[in-house]
């Protein structure tokens, strides 16, 4: 079941995106949880190939989605348009990939869900631009946005695994959310990440100010980092996650389910100490 990030290279390692983009991480665990999901806990029995299609075709579909998002409206133009043309192409393998599989049920299912998620963000967006976003709201909204097409299949589930299925794959990805941010502490890299928004609801005039306006120093920042405690909130966020997905996983009442999400989550749990979790 590992292996859709290597199967993903013939798609994502194209001559052009390699060298005009850089390319967001690969949703590689959500999209192993997912396929785990269909294989153990699916109502009705799905082939092997089309989990192994849906898995692989979803994944490149949030690659996509996550790709668009590092469109740079003030960066080079050439790399600007070579990064939505890679997040196109992405998202388009979905629909080749399903189709092959003869799966349109797939293909209304999750072409519904990408319309949600597209609302999803635009919702943050206009929030983000009236300053009106929290720190809370960002990292919720975020994780809406980040499991929203993978969970989309929980309707697909046996009744008792439809409430774990979409809490294993957010507890998933706020781990991931918060090991992002714990590297989100530089001048070039904090704008509109969780230290940017809780400076935007706390903070002074001017600290907002000068967050706001891109003019925060590396000594600053660092002052207004220690201030907030914002590294220990990260690292107190990741420890309560860890133990809410240990936990989540001990719910599970199929024995091959629970080995095999297990197995897949091991390398999350294994960061388990903050100190990890500040090196991912």
């Amino acid at each position: 079941m590992d292996g859709f990030k290597e199967t993903a290279k013939k798609y994502t390692e194209h001559d052009l995106i390699s060298t005009h983009t850089k390319l967001p991480e690969y949703p590689e665990l959500r999209s192993n949880v997912l396929t785990a999901f269909l294989q153990y806990a699916a109502s009705t029995s799905t082939h092997p190939k089309l989990q192994e299609a849906i898995g692989l075709a979803v994944s490149l579909m949030q690659h996509g989605l996550d790709t668009h998002e590092l469109v740079d409206g003030n960066g080079e133009t050439r790399r600007r348009q070579m990064t939505v043309l890679a997040g196109d192409y992405f998202s388009s393998r979905f629909y080749q990939l399903l189709s092959q599989a003869e799966s349109v049920q797939t293909i209304k299912l999750v072409s519904q869900a990408v319309c949600d998620v597209n609302r999803l963000k635009m919702n943050l967006y206009l929030k983000a631009k009236r300053l009106l976003l929290t720190a809370e709201e960002y990292v919720r909204a975020t994780v809406d946005i980040n499991t929203h097409l993978f969970a989309t299949f929980s309707s697909w589930m046996d009744v008792m695994y439809r409430k774990s299925c979409p809490a294993i794959l957010r507890a998933i990805a706020e781990c991931e959310l918060i090991a992002s941010e714990l590297g989100r502490v530089r001048p070039d890299n904090v704008k509109d990440g969780f230290a940017y928004w809780y400076v935007v609801e706390h903070g002074t005039t001017e600290e907002v100010d000068l967050f706001v306006g891109g003019k925060i120093d590396e000594s600053r920042l660092q002052s207004v980092l220690i201030k907030y405690n914002l590294i220990g909130r990260l690292t107190d966020r990741w420890d309560s996650k860890i133990l809410e997905l240990r936990h989540l996983l001990r719910g599970i009442g199929s024995d091959k389910l629970a080995e095999e999400l297990h197995r897949l989550a091991e390398p999350l749990l294994a960061r388990g100490h903050t100190t990890r979790a500040q090196e991912i």
